[in-house]
């Protein structure tokens, strides 16, 4: 099969493919048209691989993008066991094929491998098959590869953010072993792998399981959170410090983060409850007389970016937010972004907790859940504000750094409300809850 005649048989496949996978943000409907093949490649005839971009043309306001993809074929007739109950990953059958996403094929996952990192080996591959953004690979349980869905013309923080750490020596990030460009843009790159490590939101989430099960005070049940929050503070607040060393810090623009806020809340055309209070609340940005410093921050904090493993803790994910434009996110910022991120993480962690409980909920439950979030992040800010050099990058007035940390959690919650409209409806309560909760603080 040529490439030309190979390119028109996954079209119309991709079409129907891509409006299913996590990872693919824009508003295609099954079946449309608008997915454009500009680049293919055949790295490998027997089983076929194939590495591809697609773009999107613009849709309900959204600007066309570009997605990375490794399709891989086999015999329609092969039973081929890697794919058994994986119908997400699977495009279709065209020429006798079956062709589905190459990632999850223990054989072609090493050529990609191969092809990132020529110079590392590995034998056996272990596709996590989690709801991401990204696409990832454990090889050996040594490895693990990122595959960038969305691609960009910028260079991708991630793979920039994490090498420049590594460089200074940063102890929570994790040792970056290749990186794979094409033209300027970061398709994918090989990282150490923290074997029997655990990330926060699991830990946060065994701390509420004991909480609500023993109905004891959050300082009381097994598995108490607050030691854990207040070290992420510490290690939060170290990054910043180590984020300002290397991309400098410059003061701070209330002005333009709420330009930034308003612009995300106009996109957020639903699901915001009493939008006019919201942006009145939002204004009150530019009130603040000490707006502290503005540096490069990670983005996207949460619990599940912070990975505990036998040599300590480390950070992931300096992607930043998928959802905004890349441009904006590598715009210096409040380092009280990312408390605020992880302030709305308690409460996700929370929330979910009780959510997973079912109908086992009472009064006295939210209240314990509620107590656990408020422990949490009190806790967290501790640990932040007790490594000096970070916290000198606040505003040296508290009532400032309370104002703004508010417009933050405000506006993390209006960028969940689009996040759970477009992927999780079912939990679009919490973030609308959180927004009803501070707007009744500030009543």
């Amino acid at each position: 099969m040529h490439d030309a005649d190979l390119a028109a048989k996954l079209t119309p496949l991709l079409g129907e493919f891509l409006p299913r996978q996590r990872w693919f943000g824009n508003d295609v409907p099954p079946g449309s048209d608008a997915v454009t093949i500009t680049f293919l490649e055949v790295q490998r005839k027997d089983p076929l691989l194939v590495w591809l971009v697609v773009e999107t043309n613009q849709t309900r306001g959204r600007p066309a993008a570009l997605y990375q993809l490794v399709v891989g074929g086999r015999p329609a007739d092969g039973g081929h066991s890697f794919l058994q109950g994986k119908e997400r990953v699977t495009l279709g059958e065209a020429e006798g094929m079956v062709l589905y996403d190459a990632l999850v094929d223990p054989e072609l996952a090493l050529d990609v491998l191969a092809a990132v990192a020529p110079d590392e080996e590995a034998e056996v591959a272990r596709p996590l098959l989690v709801e991401q953004s990204n696409t990832s690979v454990v090889y050996d349980e040594r490895l693990i590869l990122k595959f960038f869905r969305r691609l960009h013309p910028e260079p991708n923080p991630d793979v920039e953010i994490n090498r420049v750490l590594n460089e200074r020596g940063f102890p929570h990030v994790v040792s970056q072993r290749a990186e794979l460009r094409r033209d300027g843009v970061d398709l994918a790159v090989v990282r150490d792998y923290q074997l029997a490590s655990t990330d926060a939101w699991q830990l946060a989430q065994t701390s509420l399981r004991d909480l609500l099960n023993s109905r004891l005070p959050p300082g009381e049940a097994g598995g108490d959170f607050g030691p854990d929050a207040f070290t992420l503070g510490e290690v939060t607040a170290a990054l910043h410090a180590e984020l300002a060393g290397v991309y400098g810090v410059t003061p701070g623009q209330p002005e333009v983060w709420l330009e930034q806020m308003l612009t995300l809340l106009t996109r957020v055309y639903e699901g915001v409850p009493e939008r006019d209070r919201v942006e009145q609340m939002l204004r009150r940005l530019v009130e603040v007389r000490d707006p502290g410093t503005a540096i490069r921050v990670h983005g996207d904090l949460h619990l599940g970016q912070l990975l505990l493993a036998d040599s300590g803790w480390f950070i992931l994910d300096f992607e930043g937010e998928p959802a905004r434009p890349m441009a904006e996110r590598t715009l210096p910022s409040s380092p009280l972004r990312d408390v605020a991120g992880m302030i709305r993480s308690f409460h996700y962690a929370a929330q979910s907790a009780l959510v997973d409980r079912g109908r086992d909920i009472d009064t006295e439950l939210g209240d314990l859940a509620d107590e656990w979030e408020d422990r949490a992040a009190t806790a967290f800010w501790r640990g932040y504000r007790s490594v000096p050099d970070a916290a000198a990058l606040l505003p040296g007035e508290e009532g400032d750094q309370q104002s703004l940390l508010t417009a933050y959690e405000l506006d993390k919650a209006v960028y969940e409300v689009d996040y759970e409209l477009a992927h999780r409806p079912s939990w679009l309560d919490i973030p609308v809850s959180a927004i009803e909760r501070i707007l009744q603080k500030a009543a």
